[in-house]
């Protein structure tokens, strides 16, 4: 299609300016006015949006609500004799800290293993200094000795000698352990966490069959239904959360009865929860298995996504709107581009896209007469960025809090906290962009009749209109 050069323009976009104060979101819905220069095209022409520009900063954390939280269940245990183990049932959701893990798997899943021992402690009531810990790996091995450090210990050297760009790997050098064959060296990145429940009590008895723990990673969208567990209604990004992807468990897509743990053997889970099989019934230990692969970068968030409210494409519905019914038909979107994250050489992490000279990413507007486009910057799944809380404290605050709550009650002042707003209203989430809008030349059909000319009579034979009679058919 031809180009109207002296129509086309291109326009920047920086939502930092205005955009939070005057009431709407720097990122995830602003809309661009173009007040007295709006945009016009006839039925012989059509207008198109084309991306040259996009990033934004990721100053929000990779583990976040929307991928996060899991839902866990478990039975009531009656006490019997004088020191056994008693706990109250539960079923609610728990989420991991929020943060980001230093693309390592290996905090991801301690810090999933401490979530879910706070949960069990939290159900335990008698008998006095019951608790339960846990430990990376699968526990203790045949010798006795843990099995916590053979995942994580067996990585290959770096052979600085060769000059092989990001360094060559020596598969007989080995960095923290005893190993010498390739095949100790080789990774799965499949974790375990190994439960043990203890007591001060003196003759403490308990059994992890009776715990009946039950663990769910739901990515059910809010339109399928809501989950509804002892502490209410689940909200959408509870129901509706990447954890599946983060963690390496079963994703779940049916919404299940409370509490959980009851359903026994028909509970569906995202991962093994295998009691170990001692003789007798103390068995005080507890083994949790995934399923599949960590996500080594530790985000489920590789892309990010513009979307314009008046301009539409073919996309698949898994990646429009949460709120939808997700199956596999295409139906239209408003997905505009599809924004990488990089890194650059101070690993500094941001979404952007450069397309000074190319066309991947444009769509057309069907519309005759555009004057506003109302924009917004998502997720695959159609969820707004997750802005972070004034209130995140870091590590060191919190510690601070702890070691000292006498002399310091509160770090930041309660008042600040009241008008601090929101990162994506008056903070520094917000993105810059560049689009150019171009209006296209297209063929159209003229109203005129385009079936074949009706036949002509000449001399008593049938000739055509437009063709040359043949005088040797004339008499």
């Amino acid at each position: 299609m031809a180009e109207y050069e002296e129509t086309t323009q291109e326009i920047f976009i920086n939502t930092e300016q205005n955009f939070g104060s005057s009431g709407g979101d720097q990122v995830n819905r602003f809309r661009l006015n173009f007040l007295q220069e709006p945009f016009e095209s006839g039925d012989e022409a059509i207008l198109r949006i084309n991306m040259t520009q996009f990033n934004l900063q990721k100053n929000f954390y990779d583990v976040n609500a929307t991928n996060n939280t899991l839902r866990i269940s478990n039975l009531e245990v009656s006490g019997g004799p004088p020191g056994s183990l008693v706990m109250t049932a539960g079923d609610e959701f728990i989420s991991l800290p929020t943060g980001d893990y230093l693309n390592s798997p290996d905090l991801l899943m301690a810090s999933l293993g401490q979530t879910i021992v706070n949960y069990i402690n939290s159900k335990i009531t008698a008998p006095a200094g019951t608790t339960c810990s846990f430990q990376m790996g699968a526990g203790a091995g045949a010798a006795g000795g843990t099995t916590e450090n053979v995942d994580t210990a067996t990585a290959f050297a770096i052979n600085a000698s060769q000059n092989f760009s990001g360094g060559g790997v020596v598969p007989n050098e080995v960095v923290g352990g005893n190993y010498d064959t390739v095949l100790s060296k080789v990774q799965k990145n499949k974790q375990a966490l190994f439960f043990e429940l203890s007591s001060t009590t003196a003759g403490f008895t308990g059994d992890f069959r009776d715990v009946g723990i039950k663990i769910q990673c739901l990515n059910i969208p809010p339109g399928q239904g809501t989950v509804v567990t002892d502490k209410g209604n689940a909200t959408p990004n509870e129901q509706f959360n990447d954890s599946y992807a983060l963690l390496g468990g079963v994703r779940i897509e049916t919404i299940q009865a409370t509490p959980l743990a009851s359903l026994a053997a028909d509970a569906l889970t995202s991962f093994s929860f295998q009691r170990d099989n001692t003789a007798g019934g103390n068995n005080l230990r507890a083994v949790m298995v995934g399923a599949y692969p960590i996500a080594t970068g530790c985000n489920t968030l590789p892309y990010v996504y513009l979307r314009c409210e008046e301009a539409e494409n073919q996309s698949s519905r898994s990646i429009e709107d949460a709120a939808q019914s997700h199956d596999h038909e295409i139906i239209p979107s408003r997905i505009l581009a599809k924004i990488p994250r990089v890194m650059d050489n101070r690993q500094s992490i941001s979404y952007r896209l450069e397309n000074v000279g190319g066309l991947p990413f444009f769509t057309n507007i069907t519309a005759n007469y555009v004057n506003h486009l109302i924009f917004s910057v998502t997720d695959h799944r159609g969820r707004v960025i997750q802005p972070v809380a004034p209130d995140d404290y870091p590590a060191s605050v919190q510690q601070r809090l702890v070691d000292n709550p006498g002399t310091i009650n509160t770090m930041v002042s309660p008042g600040w906290l009241a008008g601090a707003g929101t990162q994506n209203t008056v903070g520094n989430l917000y993105c810059d962009f560049a689009f150019k809008i171009s209006k296209h030349n297209r063929k159209i059909q003229k109203n005129v009749l385009q079936t074949v000319p009706p036949p002509i009579l000449t001399n008593n034979r049938m000739e055509f209109s437009g063709v040359i009679p043949n005088s040797i058919y004339q008499n």
